[in-house]
């Protein structure tokens, strides 16, 4: 089992690191796999983001890719968001919690569908 939550590990490192969020798989895997509740899952996968998060950092900070006001405008407020979450999910019951988890993954599903059809549908038409 710890091969496999190794692995889990490294696929949600490399999601992180592509900005693509590797609670998607770290969430669901703890609750399915694991069958942890929602509450811990979900805050295991969240304490699992401080090194991984760490390290994507400083990778793309030395790639250039990180504008430092923006980055720190956008941490000031996600800090007071996450303090609001956190205590919010806390008093939350686990099956609605999982359906809004569930729910935010349909929406960004739909989202990138439609994204990807836009952009698929600009690089055919010719200036």
């Amino acid at each position: 089992m710890a091969i496999f939550l190794g692995i889990i590990g490294l696929l949600a490192g490399v999601l992180s690191g592509l900005a693509l969020g590797g609670g998607t798989l770290l969430v669901p895997s703890l609750v399915i796999l694991l069958e942890l509740g929602q509450h811990q899952a979900q805050a295991i996968a969240l304490a699992a983001f401080l090194p991984i998060s760490t390290v994507a950092i400083i990778t793309h900070f030395k790639n250039g890719n990180v504008k430092p006001r923006l980055a720190l405008l956008l941490a000031s407020g996600a800090v007071v968001g996450a303090l609001i979450g956190a205590t919010l999910a806390s008093h939350l019951p686990a099956p609605f919690l999982r359906k809004i988890f569930g729910g935010f993954l349909v929406v960004m599903g739909i989202y990138e569908v439609v994204n990807h059809r836009k952009a698929i549908s600009k690089k055919g038409k010719k200036p």
